[in-house]
């Protein structure tokens, strides 16, 4: 599997490079992250420009978020996905062949007129993703303590799972984070139901000491510090196929305080740790 790093880990806030420069001092292979700043340095220098700044810090974009936002109005929408295809150019042209969003697990509105919305401009999305040979990950997201609007939503795998089949595009699948899984009450057995086209991206955090109906999404723990059994969740993944990109997303007050480098070393140095365990039990 290959650590990753996802920009929340060191904090929202640290500029572009400065990021880039962390996660590759500390040795990540890869990194997940938005593609927009990628865009922008390509614009003001070059793609060869970029090409070269990655391989100058060795790294690689592992993931990016989807550039397009499907949860608000129309119009917002359709501006967003007009410019997709250039940012899958862009992603095509780095070898990136991931691209992942995330569904809130509750809303206001009349369930069935949200979710066909939904389905509507995720197929879209999928759609050219696809065409540009780009896989397409869907999290579920799990804490019961954000299912406070009038509705629930998705937040289970078999969840996610139908949503997907409602879509019906090649390479669309799941993003698969810890935290959800540990927080839906998921088990190894659900995973080892997938099969492994079924797993775009896997993210990787640990929870505190506390019952999964009271976990609150914005608080948790690096890989290793917390009561998920992560040897479990991985051995299980790695035996139905996943080998891929494993990018640590750990919602901290404490770790961006160290500061980006020392945050992005302390992160590698223990999913190091929580790696070679699971990959001990498989």
């Amino acid at each position: 599997m290959i650590p990753t790093l996802n920009p929340v880990t060191t904090g929202r806030g640290v500029p572009f490079l400065e990021f880039i420069d962390a996660a590759s001092d500390a040795g990540f292979p890869a990194v997940e992250y938005s593609i927009v700043p990628f865009a922008e340095y390509a614009k003001s220098t070059s793609v060869n420009g970029l090409q070269d700044l990655l391989a100058e810090k060795r790294l690689r974009l592992g993931s990016f978020g989807l550039p397009v936002e499907f949860r608000k109005d129309e119009a917002t929408f359709k501006e967003q996905l007009a410019e997709l295809p250039s940012y899958i150019e862009l992603a095509r042209e780095l070898g990136v062949t991931k691209c992942c969003t995330w569904l809130f697990p509750a809303t206001d509105e009349p369930v069935a007129e949200y979710t066909s919305r939904f389905i509507r401009r995720l197929r879209e999305c999928a759609k050219a993703l696809e065409a540009g040979g780009i896989q397409f990950g869907i999290e579920w997201v799990g804490p019961k303590t954000l299912r406070t609007l009038k509705h629930d939503f998705i937040h289970t795998i078999p969840g996610a799972l139908e949503l997907i089949g409602a879509i019906d595009v090649p390479g669309v699948g799941l993003l698969f984070d810890s935290f959800h899984w540990f927080t839906s009450r998921a088990t190894v057995d659900d995973i080892l139901q997938l099969r492994k086209e079924q797993v775009v991206l896997v993210h990787l955090n640990d929870a505190p000491d506390l019952p999964a109906d009271e976990q609150i999404d914005n608080q948790r723990l690096l890989p290793g510090e917390g009561i998920i059994n992560l040897g479990a969740m991985l051995t299980a993944l790695r035996q139905i196929g996943y080998h891929e990109y494993v990018s640590v997303e750990t919602f901290s007050d404490t770790l961006p305080l160290l500061g980006a480098k020392e945050a992005a070393l302390r992160t590698k140095q223990v999913v190091d740790r929580v790696l070679a365990v699971g990959s001990e039990r498989a």
